[in-house]
């Protein structure tokens, strides 16, 4: 898979969260424990459980919409970078060929991808967002064509596309509130059948524009229908029916498939074998086109909602598994056993199954999978970890805790938070309880921790990790909760069961300051010098030490309890929040008064300077006085932002439930830096190439020439990049060379007009090169992209390779024939570890020549 992947399908199925995690899950609003839906079938729900009616009885769907599906009228400075797509579950999944299908669900979400679901590398994102004007809930999807795609959902809904799925209309079904369509499929380009609850049959003779009711004498729920061809159909339905037509649905017979259970799904093989299954993990066969049907034993289900087959004998089915959530499960042998697939995937509403062993299935909490061989390895399109922690030790590269399972795993980025990958070598298996927070001291020092109680720490960026000394705490501690170094030596760290450790030496031993009992749960501590401290408890008044943790004093006189974080500016000012209050000191924490209280859960501070600060959950507040007043940020709201974290002023991250990531640019204070500026001759013409590593409101860039640095000429103009904090390059090819010596220069201007001119680069293409160089590269040492310069005076084949420091090839940067002249090329590569590189090049006159640069991340 080219795009984020979904490790965590090699874990197998959703282990929920356990005791330790839910108690420091207060309110429940950091709780993740997914809660199934059974969608009006009439199933039992389990006391964890709750029905699609319960889970947004009350709410406002426009709100819950919004909060799920990325912004497309954002603030300016925030933008979503993962996953770009409504984080919802999926019902309906349904592809016309291996690259292009549509998937539907909840709150109207219909999304399509024409790439298999997967980004490009130039770019292209692998799925893009559809119109549909609803939030009702939407369960199949299906086209013939490509073109007239269509859509059916809650109380009768079906929408219609004639644009290949781009937007959708409402057309009138004719059925009434609850019920619920169920299946659909179109035959060709006009005919079409869709089948509900409560008996409901309707056909389109006209490409989807009209419905009209068919009458098939059963009086049970139809679940699902398959066509093999325009003539022959079945449709499963409630109490183990099967609708049989081989007149292209003029007339039904009924058949009974098995016992009572209701039929979620049936498959179609060929004319003669047929495979159905549905309630309580029944799943019946028939090899003589429906009259006679084996059931087979029944999977450990409360439900199988998808099943199709490959062949006559081997076939798969999805569904919710009793007591091991959802997965998928595979037969050889048409159903009379059933195992699990190699790498199982997490969803259980439906598969679609292609030939050429390409797959793909959909199911709750963003989950889309798909497999491109055999169909028994599946693996994420989607990164949909609930993220529970933050840290970015530059602009570009990152860590991020997912708290869903134990131990892990703990993802990076190295582009920014625009893809991430799961460390291969994180230790998962030494924690008890899910991973809950993530610190860096330096670009390559850092620091992880759960339970039990237990910190492992890297000093290569996360290549590796192990488990660092510990004393004073048993196992039964808890686990750890926040980190908090006021230098590279010194740090805390605050545990759920009133623990808080204390380091000296970078880490690598850690003893017990306080064992407060298990009816404390530390959720942060904060220093503001190295003797000055506070911890936010969630479960009683704070703790506070003026001796460097030596002694820790309960507040029993303040009025602030059971906080969640907390923040100080300096040694009088300082934060604190509740669920739903904000507090603020300005005499050291000796008095504490009610700033506002929101209306929506507050989790976390994060600061980007001493003036400029968010609070960050499912209201996000923002300050720029230094928190004398914080506004909302409308657009932010309940969307469910758990951390928030700035490695510089001008830039911060926040991460969230199902893999949400956003960046934010403070466009007030962002530059515009100019990393390089340089000139090459070839033949008859100059090129200029000049690169930035941040722009602010920049709409480009005016390339002026002169020929005695006075009088300046407007040659061209090349967009620039409006705000980014990304490096990019840019280059610009003057053809007319009239003198011999010209000067050029860059006019950078502002969308508002100001403007600011570059230095003054000289170029003489006379070609009096009269010796080859390799200059220094620029900048040195530098972070993800640097400038290597070099002159040729012959003639000759050129190459350019980095080597480590052994002076073994890593890759080649130029391999080419240059004429004389002089040249640039850039080197990025984030994917290199820090440390010294040799680059080398030599020519085939015999020129060899070596410099050496300097890589920190």
């Amino acid at each position: 898979m080219k795009r984020l992947r979904l490790l965590n399908c090699l874990f197998g199925f959703l282990i929920l969260f356990n005791t330790e995690s839910f108690t420091q899950s207060i309110h429940n609003e950091e709780s993740y424990t997914i809660k199934q839906t059974q969608y009006r079938r009439g199933i039992e729900i389990n006391e964890n459980q709750q029905s699609y009616e319960e889970k947004y009885a009350g709410k406002n769907l426009d709100e819950e919409k919004r909060s799920l599906f990325p912004l497309r009228d954002r603030t300016g400075v925030w933008t979503e970078l993962n996953p770009k797509i409504p984080r919802v579950t999926y019902l309906g999944i349904h592809f016309i060929n291996p690259d292009t299908g549509w998937a539907v669900g909840d709150l109207g979400a219909v999304i399509k991808t024409t790439t298999g679901g997967e980004d490009l590398p130039n770019g292209q994102a692998g799925w893009t967002i559809s119109e549909t004007q609803t939030t009702t809930l939407l369960l199949k999807v299906h086209s013939y064509n490509g073109q007239v795609v269509i859509a059916t959902g809650y109380d009768g809904l079906i929408l219609r596309s004639t644009d290949g799925g781009e937007s959708f209309v409402q057309v009138t079904s004719g059925v009434g509130s609850g019920i619920d369509l169920w299946g659909v499929q179109m035959l060709n380009d006009t005919l079409g059948w869709v089948c509900g609850l409560n008996q409901t049959l309707l056909k389109t003779t006209d490409a989807g524009l009209t419905w009209h009711p068919v009458n098939t004498g059963l009086n049970q729920h139809y679940w699902a229908l398959d066509f093999l061809n325009e003539q022959m159909g079945m449709i499963s339905c409630g109490g183990g029916k099967i609708l049989k037509s081989t007149d292209g649905g003029n007339t039904w017979t009924e058949h009974q498939a098995g016992d009572g259970s209701a039929l979620y799904a049936i498959d179609i093989i060929d004319t003669l074998h047929i495979a159905s299954a549905g309630a309580n993990g029944k799943n019946v066969y028939t090899s003589d086109g429906g009259i006679i049907w084996i059931q087979n034993n029944r999977l450990q289900h409360d439900e199988l909602n998808s099943i199709k087959f490959i062949d006559t004998d081997t076939g798969y089915t999805i569904g919710i598994f009793t007591g091991e959530s959802w997965g998928i499960r595979k037969t050889t042998n048409r159903g009379v056993t059933w195992f699990t697939p190699p790498i199982a995937n997490l969803s259980e509403w439906e598969l679609e199954l292609l030939p050429g062993g390409i797959g793909y299935s959909v199911g709750s909490n963003l989950s889309i999978n798909k497999t491109t061989s055999g169909y028994d390895n599946w693996e994420g399109l989607f990164l949909n970890a609930n993220f529970v922690d933050v840290y970015f030790t530059n602009e570009l590269t990152g860590y991020a805790a997912d708290g869903r399972y134990t131990g892990g795993p703990l993802y990076k980025t190295t582009d920014g938070g625009l893809n991430w990958f799961g460390l291969p070598n994180f230790p998962s298996q030494v924690f008890t309880s899910s991973l809950r927070c993530v610190t860096f001291t330096d670009s390559v020092t850092g620091f992880a921790g759960s339970a039990p109680a237990r910190i492992v720490k890297t000093t290569d960026a996360g290549d590796s990790w192990y488990i660092v000394n510990r004393t004073g705490l048993t196992d039964t501690i808890g686990l750890i909760n926040r980190f908090f170094f006021i230098n590279q030596k010194t740090g805390w760290a605050v545990t759920t069961r009133g623990g808080i450790l204390k380091t000296t030496d970078g880490g690598e031993n850690w003893f017990a300051q306080l064992n407060a009992g298990i009816s404390v749960i530390f959720k942060s501590i904060h220093f503001v010098n190295s003797l000055y401290g506070w911890t936010a408890n969630a479960s009683q008044w704070p703790y506070k030490t003026t001796n460097g943790g030596e002694n820790w004093i309960q507040q029993t006189n303040l009025n602030i309890f059971n906080t969640r974080d907390i923040y100080f500016l300096d040694s009088l000012n300082g934060f604190t929040i509740k669920i739903l209050e904000l507090y603020r000191t300005t005499n050291s924490g000796n008095n504490w008064f009610t700033q506002f209280n929101p209306q929506y859960v507050l989790r976390n501070f994060g600061w980007l300077s001493k003036n400029h600060g968010f609070i960050v959950g499912d209201g996000v507040y923002e300050t720029t006085n230094s928190g004398n007043t914080w506004q909302e940020i409308l657009e932010l709201r309940n969307i469910g932002l758990q951390k928030f974290h700035s490695p510089k002023n001008y830039i911060g991250y926040s991460v969230g439930n199902l893999g949400l990531v956003y960046k934010y640019i403070d466009t007030t204070i962002v530059p515009v830096e100019l990393n390089s500026f340089s000139a090459n001759v070839d033949g008859n013409y100059v090129e200029l190439n000049w690169s930035t590593s941040s722009e602010l409101n920049n709409s480009g860039f005016q390339v002026e020439k002169s020929f005695d640095k006075e009088t300046w000429f407007n040659i061209g103009f090349v967009d620039g990049s409006g705000t980014t904090t990304n490096v990019n390059h840019y280059s610009f090819i003057d053809n007319e060379i009239i003198s011999d010596i010209q000067f050029y220069r860059l006019k950078q201007i502002d969308y508002d007009g100001s403007y600011e001119y570059s230095k003054v680069i000289e170029v003489n293409s006379e070609f009096n090169i009269s010796s080859y160089h390799l200059f220094q590269n620029y900048p040195n040492p530098f972070n993800s992209s640097t400038i290597i310069d070099y002159q040729v005076s012959v003639k000759s084949l050129v190459n350019i390779s980095l080597c480590d420091i052994k002076g073994e090839k890593i890759l080649e940067l130029v391999n080419d024939e240059k004429e004389k002249g002089l040249y640039t090329t850039a080197l990025t590569n984030n994917r290199l570890p820090s440390g010294v590189y040799l680059v080398r090049m030599i020519t085939s006159t015999g020129y060899s020549a070596v410099i050496k640069i300097t890589l920190i991340k």
